[in-house]
């Protein structure tokens, strides 16, 4: 390697901050009960490797053996400690014994785990979640309001929506269940919501993170909102000491590792809508598949600052 390439990439990893965990979001189903308006989860209902139990044993060793026993190039750059596997639909509990079975076996072969999901199952389900299988929760929440929730499409074919008891519900089962779990609250800003307030919802909700997301160009263009009016949301919610973590258009772009249904690493495309998509991670391999893609250590680095209580930390 020349002098002048060792000094080009010792700056990009300077300017990348050290993280605790890598964060990896497997969408394992495109299956939904909401029909929300800006879900970009759309990927024509491909086979999905949830179906097949042996499939997801292999993917889960291909995760394990690169990125937690293995040396990736990830791991020099970022200096995680832990992986984290994110599971997203979709809404992932919609698969019952088949998600559960995907979270201990993950568990098993040493990842963190969490699951972001609308929060329905968690009230409704037939099946109870096992005890102590999840690091984290999010739970993806838009509006106070029935009637926002309804122009957004977080309601089912029967009407149900999850309320605000609801949700208090869901995370005290959560808590009492999943020892030393994490919660997270996720709010995607849009038409329809930027002038609500959450700050008295947040704040008796005491989340350990309330990740606000401007809705991306993937769903109904109606939904969108310009980036000042994103701003002005993050900004009328600052200086109450709300765990705030603002993530704009921008800054998603490259910043996220995450994986289809089918076990193809994609990512948001930095020509436009749309995606770019590697090969199947069971068929050649993480490394292989990971090279096919556009991943942004610095970007992603940057979405995961310590989280302070006390001070409002906003990214942008």
């Amino acid at each position: 390697m020349s002098t002048q390439n060792s000094s080009a990439e010792n700056s990009t990893t300077s300017l990348v901050n050290n993280v605790d965990e890598l964060v990896i979001n497997w969408h394992i189903t495109e299956a939904c009960n909401y029909n929300c308006c800006y879900c970009f989860a759309k990927w024509g209902k491909p086979n999905e490797l949830h179906c097949s139990l042996p499939e997801i044993e292999t993917f889960l060793d291909n995760l394990s053996e690169y990125f937690i026993k293995g040396s990736p190039p990830l791991k020099n750059e970022l200096g995680y400690e832990s992986v984290r596997l994110n599971f997203a639909g979709g809404e992932p509990m919609m698969l019952g014994s088949t998600f559960f079975i995907a979270l201990m076996l993950a568990k098993q072969k040493g990842f963190k785990t969490s699951i972001i999901t609308n929060g329905h199952y968690l009230i409704n389900g037939h099946l109870d979640l096992p005890k102590n299988v999840l690091d984290m929760v999010g739970i993806s929440f838009d509006s106070q309001y029935l009637s926002t929730r309804k122009k957004i499409g977080r309601v089912d074919r029967k009407g149900n929506s999850l309320s605000v008891e609801d949700l208090k519900t869901a995370l005290g089962n959560l808590v009492s269940t999943q020892k030393g779990i994490k919660t997270k609250i996720n709010t995607v800003v849009n038409i329809h919501n930027c002038d609500e307030d959450f700050s008295e919802l947040i704040t008796v909700l005491k989340p350990y993170k309330w990740k606000v997301l401007q809705a991306m160009p993937y769903g109904d263009d109606e939904l969108l909102i310009s980036r000042k009016k994103f701003d002005n949301f993050v900004a009328a919610h600052s200086g109450m000491g709300l765990p705030i973590f603002a993530e704009s258009n921008s800054t998603m772009t490259e910043s996220y590792l995450m994986i289809d249904p089918k076990g193809r690493f994609y990512q948001n495309s930095s020509k436009g809508a749309g995606y770019e998509y590697s090969e199947g991670i069971n068929l050649c391999g993480v490394e292989n598949a990971l090279a096919q893609i556009e991943f942004n250590p610095i970007a992603f680095s940057s979405r995961y600052r310590k989280v302070d209580v006390d001070v409002d930390v906003v990214e942008s």
